[in-house]
Parts: C-alpha cells; structure tokens; sequence
C-alpha cells in the first residue's frame, strides 16, 4: 500500500520547494584532468584544479573546503527555516569510489545532486552520467533515500547502462541524460545538449520513457557550458534569467516569449549566474556574488535571497547543481 504522506511530485521548476537533497562537500580530482573540462571551465578554476590533481580539496585548499562546509551548512538551515526538508546524501563509501573505472584514476565527489538523478511528477529517474566517476553518485544516492521512497508513490527507474569503457580522457559512446540539463515546465520538458553532458540518444530515452502525455524538446546549446542550468533559470510562469548567446538555435519556443533578465557568458562561466535555487514562484535563492543581478530581478517584483557559495561555484556548480527536489508544490497564486 502507498503512503500519501510519502508522496513524491515535481511538475514544475517554480513549484513550492518542500523537500529536497543536497550534496555534501568533497571533490577528488584524478592526475591526469579530463580534456573536456577545459570547455566550460574558467581559466582560474582549471588553474585551481590542476593544483589539487591527484588529491582531495580538503587536502590542497584545507580553508576553501572549510569554507564549503560552512557555506552548505548555511543554507541546509536556511530552507529548514523555511519549512523545507532536507537530506544530505551520504558520502561514497571507499567500494563505490572504485566501482566501474576499470582501475582508471578518475573524478570522486557527490557534492552535486543535480545530475545523476531526474525527478518528473512521481517518475524517480537515475540517469546516465557522460562522466563514468561520476556515475557512482546514484549509489550514495540510493542510501540515503532508500528509506524515504520505500512505500511512496515513486515509480524507479535506471537508465539502461552505457559501456564501461574509458582511457581517462575520452567517453565511450552511450545514452546520457543529466538532471543539469532538464527543465520540468508541466507536461513540457526542456533538455539542454552542450556536448558535454546529456545527448541526443538520452533526450529520447526520455521521451519514449515518459510518452506522448509529455513533449520532451531538445535544446542545442554552445558546449562553452556543461548543463541548461548555466545557461538558464526559470524563477516563475513568464520569467527567467537567460545567456541568450549560448542557444544555438535560438531561445525555444515554449518561452520565447517571457521576460528575461540577459546574463552576460563571463558571469555564466565565473559565477554560475544562473545557477539559482527557486524556492517558489515568488523567491530565489542567489550567491551573493551576483548583487547587479540580484538587483535587476527586483525589478520584477521577485523576492531575492542572497548568500555566499562562493566557496563551490569555482568547481563549476552553484545551488541548483548543488540540490534535486522531490516535492514541488504547484502555487497558482
């Protein structure tokens, strides 16, 4: 028998923000970095990265990874304020850091629950991720969620498996869809293809997964960035922050015709400037070193909470890689 109290449901971006998992500090890098980071990371981040290969940032940059801590912890007490509720995925155990690498030295974190895992209505979908380290993610991910989903209304379901086949640069061919990639907008689904993450083959995965019911589009995007969310936030029904440049086809039609507050590529790249935290259709979470942004979406009578994640953004995720939903409540008002 399904627990109603249990309920899982995200049906829309902007939705009321009730229950959510996040990510703990931790970040290994392997020695050898992979090629495709330098496409969308800044010229400062990857300087920083080429210093902690090898080793963990609690080890190279003790300070930053004390900073992390603090800085996530802030905001797991921030929406538990707000009556939100919040699980912190559990770390990887040592047997799932060496899982299906082939004894390839490769990336170790789970601090971004954006992309390993996709929440649509009551459909829990573990994706496929383009970075076999980062497939390891779901693991932890299963942990800790085990007990929650275990009676609810959730329908599981893994993405079929893409070959376990990596030199360390690199990725063998596969089906991949990440969560960094898809907008949930009712029954009409965005899915971002920067060449870095989710692809075509993934995209339809989905559509055929979810049916006619739902309208799954694919959107073609500069491979400067490595997810949608870079390059997008949907805060409410007709308003979003955008980098129009990084849409190679234009902005999609489902909404072409919004307001947006334009987001220039540097502060995309450096800041993650659209990478926000919605926390209902009237408020967003944004890194407090985005103040001239902040202060434009005032402008449109939208509630702004700043504070610093500066400590995580230079790893080149901000709140909304940082956290998965699993309860957004639809507020008409």
């Amino acid at each position: 028998m399904k627990n109603l109290e249990k309920n899982i449901g995200v049906d829309f971006e902007y939705g009321t923000l009730k229950e959510v998992i996040v990510g703990p500090p931790n970040m290994y890098m392997p020695k050898k970095l992979p090629a495709y980071l330098k496409d969308f990371l800044s010229e400062d981040a990857y300087q920083m990265y080429e210093k902690l290969a090898g080793s963990t940032v609690e080890k190279v940059y003790p300070e930053i990874h004390k900073k992390q801590v603090e800085q996530v912890d802030a905001v797991v007490e921030l929406l538990r304020s707000r009556g939100v509720k919040v699980h912190v995925c559990e770390h990887l155990t040592e047997a799932e850091k060496k899982f299906g690498v082939n004894q390839v030295d490769s990336y170790q974190s789970n601090t971004y629950m954006r992309d390993a895992m996709v929440v649509i209505d009551n459909n829990f979908i573990e994706t496929n991720m383009f970075d076999p380290g980062r497939r390891r993610d779901r693991f932890s991910i299963r942990r800790t969620l085990q007990e929650r989903l275990k009676g609810s209304n959730a329908k599981i379901v893994a993405m079929p498996e893409p070959i376990i086949d990596w030199d360390g640069d690199s990725f063998a061919d596969g089906i991949f869809l990440e969560g960094g990639d898809t907008f949930v907008l009712g029954k009409n689904i965005l899915v971002g293809n920067t060449g870095n993450a989710s692809n075509t083959a993934g995209i339809e995965w989905l559509q055929n997964y979810l049916g006619e019911e739902y309208n799954v589009q694919e959107v073609r995007l500069s491979n400067n960035f490595v997810h949608l969310d870079c390059v997008l936030s949907t805060l409410r029904p007709g308003l979003a922050l955008i980098v129009k440049e990084a849409f190679l086809d234009g902005i999609p039609d489902l909404i072409k015709d919004w307001t947006f507050v334009d987001v220039s590529p540097e502060d995309a790249e450096k800041y993650l400037a659209t990478n926000a935290l919605v926390l209902d259709n009237k408020t967003v979470l944004m890194s407090a070193s985005l103040g001239h942004i902040s202060k434009e979406i005032r402008k449109h009578n939208h509630e702004v909470i700043e504070m610093p994640f500066d400590a995580l953004e230079w790893q080149g995720g901000s709140f909304r890689c940082w956290h998965h939903p699993l309860i957004r409540e639809v507020n008409n008002n």
